[in-house]
């Protein structure tokens, strides 16, 4: 097999003959195992291409006609094209409509506190609907995830390492992990947040890399808000949770989002020794705890902010 530059080369001009772009620009930006081009015709970028290895065909495949089921729900995300496998190069790839503009991460910033609450309310909206789409086949999604944590949580002790009040919400999630007994199991983008999202003349335009999808309680979402989201805007995760619920927060809600921040500590402990970041782990953990309410299960202080 031919080394993967010239493998994909092959695969580019194959798909010239398909589609009849005129030049690739790779795609550098974000954090991936697949190979990003932008494909223009003339100067306008029309297609976004993602070659990936051939093993992982069943997955984008998958991941194709899910979005096909997004597009079906109004979201606004890339039209899927082609899935494609091309067996004699080992790759297979999924081509997408281009949406233009520029990431939430650059735009938002510059943007005034009741803008980025209005845009947050937009994305909540875009998440509603991403939700919609169900399992075929049904998943013991809550076994599942407590047992995510009980291995979690024996690694860290494995590690002879310990976080900030590692023991009260150690205490929180014993406590609260009946709540996923009742979970419903929906689509989950996985990775939805500022990055993710394009923006044209400051407004949300569409939600990008669906490829780490998975499936599981739709509030789980909602941890990545203080992991990521709040990083650039506190307003625009405020608004997030509005536009999610525009009939107004459930009761149940809050606790259940610490308990989803909870569970995600020892993974981002685990995460921090992987990288060699202990030190800048602690501390963002420590951040994280310092600003939740694991006494009484309330809102966060990042959404208290007025």
């Amino acid at each position: 097999m031919d080394p993967i530059e010239e493998r994909i080369r092959k695969l580019l001009a194959e798909i010239r003959e398909q589609v009849g772009y005129g030049r690739a620009e790779p795609l550098e930006k974000g954090f991936s195992d697949a190979r990003k081009f932008v494909l223009y015709q003339e100067d306008t970028p029309v297609y976004l291409l993602r070659i990936h290895e051939g093993s992982t065909y069943a997955r984008q495949r998958m991941e194709f006609e899910l979005l096909r089921k997004h597009e079906a729900n109004q979201v606004r995300c890339s039209k899927p094209l082609v899935a494609g496998l091309a067996g004699h190069l080992d790759l297979c790839y999924l081509l997408l409509s281009y949406i233009p503009g520029v990431s939430g991460d650059e735009v938002l910033p510059g943007l005034a506190p009741e803008a980025q609450l209005q845009q947050g309310a937009a994305a909540g909206r875009e998440l509603r609907k991403i939700h919609q789409v169900t399992p075929e086949v049904p998943i013991n999604w809550a076994a599942r995830c407590a047992e995510k944590y009980r291995q979690k949580r024996e690694k860290v002790r494995e590690m002879d390492l310990r976080f900030h009040r590692q023991n009260e919400l150690e205490s929180y999630i014993d406590d609260h992990l009946e709540l996923l007994e009742k979970s419903p199991v929906t689509f989950q983008h996985d990775d939805f947040h500022p990055s993710n999202l394009i923006f044209q003349h400051g407004c949300l335009a569409g939600v990008i890399d669906f490829g780490r999808f998975d499936w599981g309680d739709p509030w789980e979402e909602f941890f990545k808000l203080p992991k990521y989201t709040c990083q650039v805007s506190p307003y625009f995760a405020k608004g997030q949770v509005h536009g999610y619920f525009q009939d107004g927060i459930p009761d149940n809600f809050w606790p259940k989002y610490n308990l989803f921040v909870a569970l995600n500590q020892h993974a981002t402990l685990i995460g921090g020794i992987q990288h060699d970041r202990v030190q800048e782990t602690l501390e963002k953990i420590e951040r994280t705890i310092n600003t939740h309410d694991f006494q009484n299960g309330g809102p966060p202080a990042w959404y208290r902010l007025q």
